[in-house]
C-alpha cells in the first residue's frame, strides 16, 4: 500500500502543480487578452448647455477586441463612485455601449445601446475613470480634465471628449479632444475626430526615491511585462541593471527601479532603456537615453527667469521659462512660481503655484517651460523642445506690468523680475504675443536693459530653447573694456540687435560711467552713471536713445569712464556703427 499511497501523493502534487500553472497562465492570458480590449471611448461630463443631444451625462465603451465580451461582474469606477455590472451585458466586436443614469436610458437609447446605473454621475471638472473585469484586472483607465478640450469655449459644457484612436489608447491626453460633431458628441457611433494616432513611447522624466532607487515615468501606458523586465534598463556609467522593478501606477506608466549600489552626488548618470513596449506593444523608434542625478540644495540665482510671455494672443497662453544656470541638479518640486502685487509673501498680495508635486529633476544648463497648455505654446511658436511642463493653473501675469518670482517652499526668493510692457522693443507696433527674453544669464534680472523683445524671425518667442537675443559674456582679452560687435542692426530680427560693453577689471571697487554720443558730440544715451560694478560684467546697448527710440543709422561713440577712491581714472572710446 505504501507505493500506491506514494504514487497517489505524487499524482496529486503533479495535478495541483499543473492546475496552478494552468490557472496562472489563464490569469496571465486573461489579463493580456483583456488589457484595452474594451476602451473608454467618449466622455460627456457636462451636457449643459445642451446642443442637439439630450441633457444627460454619459460614458461610451467600445469593444476593439476580436471577440464578444460579457461585462457581467465588471466594475466601472468614476472618481469615488463604483458601478457594478450585475447581469449579463454582452458587448459585441466593434460595438458601442452608452453608460448613463438609469433615468436617461430611454432618451439615450435613440443613439445606441445603453446601460443605466442609479445615481450615475461624471464630475464636470474631471476625474479618474477605470474599468476592471471580474478578476479585478485593469481593462481601461482614463484620468481626464477640462483642459483636454481642444477649444476653450467647449469647456463651458455641451461638448463631449472623444478618443482620437480607439485602437491606440495608450497616450492619454494626447489621444483625446473635443467632439466636432454639431450635436456636441457622438454616443453610440464612430467618434467625430477618429483617425490613426500612433504615439511612440518615451521616457518623460526620472526622479529619485532614495540613494539607490529611481522612478521612471513614461509618456503613456506601458506593457507591464516589458516595463518590469530589469534587463531593459542599464545605467551606462556603472554598467549596472536594476535588481528589482515594480510598477507604481494603475496604468503602468511608471516603474520603480532598485539598484544594488547607491548613486553618488555631484555626478550625472545616463539610463538606457531598450526593448520596452507601450500598452499596445508598440516600441520606441530608437533606444531611449535619459540623464539624471541626485538633486542638490537650491540657492539664489541657481535657477533664473529666462523668458516670459505675459500678453499672449487668443490662440496661445501665458508662459514663463526657467533656466538652470548652475552646475547642480535641481528638484523642481521644491520650487513655486508666483506674482506679487505689493508685499511678498503677504497672502493678499501674493499668488504662488507649485510647479509639481513629485520629485523631478532640472539638469544643469537646461530649460523648463511652464504654462497651462504646452501644446498651444508649441503650436504658436513652432517649438520642438521636450522641456514643457503643464501646470493645472498659473499665476496671472498682468498685461501692463507686474512682478514675477520663483521661490522655494520656505518663501526664499530664487529669482524675480519686474516687467513692463514698456520694456518691449520701441519699434514694435503691437506687443501682444511677443515675449520678453533675457539677454544674458550672467546679469541680474533687475537690469531692465538685460531684457529685450523676442525677434520676429522666431514669431516673437523661443519657449524651451536658447533665446533669440542671447549674448553670452565673452572671454575678455587683455583690454579692460571691449565692445562687441562693432556693427549692429537694431531691427528686431535677432541678429546683432545689441552690442555689449564687456568689462574685465583687475580688481573690485571701480565706479563706471558709460555714455553713447553721436558724431556731433551729442549724448544720446547714458547707460551707467557712477555705478559700482563687478570686476567682470557686461552692459548692453540696444541701439536706442534715452527716450527708447532707435537711433538713426550712422557712427556712434561709446565712452567708458572708470575711477576708484584712490584717484585712479581711465577713459576709453569705442566706435559702434548702426545700420538698418
Amino acid at each position: 500500500m505504501r507505493p500506491i499511497f506514494l504514487l497517489f501523493i505524487i499524482t496529486c502534487l503533479y495535478q495541483s502543480h499543473c492546475h496552478s500553472q494552468s490557472h496562472s497562465h489563464s490569469q496571465s492570458h486573461s489579463q493580456s487578452q483583456s488589457q484595452e480590449s474594451i476602451v473608454i471611448n467618449e466622455i460627456m461630463a457636462d451636457p449643459t448647455p445642451a446642443r442637439d443631444l439630450p441633457e444627460w451625462e454619459y460614458i461610451e465603451l467600445y469593444n476593439v477586441s476580436e471577440e464578444d465580451i460579457n461585462l457581467k461582474d465588471w466594475e466601472l469606477t468614476i472618481g469615488s463612485s463604483k458601478y457594478h455590472f450585475e447581469e449579463d451585458v454582452i458587448l459585441q466586436v466593434e460595438d458601442y455601449l452608452i453608460i448613463c443614469h438609469e433615468d436617461a436610458v430611454e432618451e439615450m437609447s435613440r443613439y445606441g445601446r445603453c446601460h443605466g446605473f442609479k445615481s450615475f454621475k461624471v464630475t464636470n471638472s474631471g476625474c479618474e475613470l477605470t474599468l476592471v473585469d471580474e478578476e479585478e484586472y485593469y481593462i481601461s483607465q482614463v484620468e481626464f480634465s477640462l483642459d483636454w478640450h481642444s477649444d476653450d469655449y467647449k469647456e463651458e459644457g455641451g461638448w463631449s471628449l472623444e478618443q482620437i484612436d480607439a485602437r491606440h489608447p495608450c497616450a492619454g491626453k494626447r489621444n483625446w479632444g473635443s467632439s466636432v460633431c454639431g450635436a456636441g458628441g457622438t454616443p453610440g457611433t464612430k467618434n467625430s475626430i477618429s483617425r490613426e494616432n500612433i504615439i511612440k513611447p518615451e521616457v518623460d522624466y526620472i526622479c529619485f526615491l532614495s540613494d539607490n532607487i529611481i522612478e521612471v515615468y513614461f509618456n503613456q501606458k506601458m506593457n507591464v511585462e516589458s516595463l518590469l523586465d530589469v534587463n531593459n534598463y542599464l545605467v551606462i556609467e556603472t554598467q549596472s541593471n536594476p535588481i528589482e522593478a515594480h510598477s507604481t501606477s494603475n496604468d503602468n506608466s511608471s516603474v520603480e527601479l532598485i539598484f544594488s549600489n547607491d548613486f553618488e552626488e555631484d555626478r550625472l548618470y545616463t539610463l538606457e532603456v531598450n526593448n520596452i513596449l507601450n500598452c499596445k506593444d508598440i516600441a520606441a523608434d530608437t533606444e531611449m537615453k535619459v540623464v539624471f542625478g541626485i538633486a542638490e540644495e537650491i540657492e539664489q540665482n541657481d535657477v533664473i527667469i529666462n523668458e516670459i510671455l505675459f500678453n499672449p494672443t487668443n490662440d496661445c497662453v501665458e508662459y514663463i521659462e526657467l533656466y538652470n544656470r548652475s552646475e547642480k541638479v535641481i528638484d523642481i518640486s521644491s520650487l513655486m512660481v508666483g506674482t506679487v502685487k505689493q508685499s511678498f509673501p503677504n497672502p493678499v498680495d501674493t499668488t504662488l503655484k507649485e510647479i509639481c508635486f513629485v520629485s523631478r529633476s532640472l539638469l544643469p544648463h537646461s530649460y523648463l517651460l511652464l504654462s497651462i497648455d504646452g501644446d498651444a505654446v508649441k503650436s504658436h511658436y513652432v517649438s520642438d523642445s521636450e522641456c514643457f511642463l503643464d501646470l493645472k493653473s498659473m499665476p496671472s501675469f498682468p498685461n501692463e506690468e507686474g512682478r514675477v518670482i520663483v521661490c522655494d517652499k520656505t518663501s526664499n526668493i530664487i529669482d524675480e523680475i519686474f516687467y513692463s510692457d514698456k520694456m518691449h522693443y520701441d519699434l514694435l507696433a503691437e506687443t501682444q504675443g511677443v515675449s520678453l527674453e533675457r539677454i544674458s544669464s550672467e546679469r541680474s534680472s533687475d537690469a531692465e536693459d538685460n531684457w529685450h523683445s523676442a525677434a520676429f524671425n522666431v514669431n516673437y518667442g523661443t519657449p524651451g530653447y536658447n533665446i533669440s537675443m542671447t549674448m553670452n559674456i565673452i572671454e575678455n582679452n587683455d583690454d579692460m573694456i571691449d565692445v562687441v560687435p562693432e556693427i549692429i542692426s537694431p531691427d528686431g530680427d535677432g541678429r546683432d540687435d545689441n552690442c555689449g560693453i564687456y568689462c574685465n577689471f583687475d580688481k573690485e571697487g571701480y565706479s563706471v560711467n558709460i555714455k553713447i554720443f553721436d558724431t556731433e558730440g551729442n549724448m544720446i544715451r547714458e547707460l551707467l552713471h557712477n555705478s559700482l560694478v563687478e570686476y567682470e560684467t557686461c552692459i548692453f546697448w540696444d541701439g536706442c536713445d534715452d527716450n527708447k527710440h532707435v537711433v538713426t543709422p550712422g557712427i556712434y561713440v561709446v565712452v567708458t569712464e572708470l575711477f576708484d577712491l584712490t584717484g585712479f581714472m581711465r577713459r576709453e572710446k569705442d566706435v559702434v556703427t548702426v545700420y538698418n
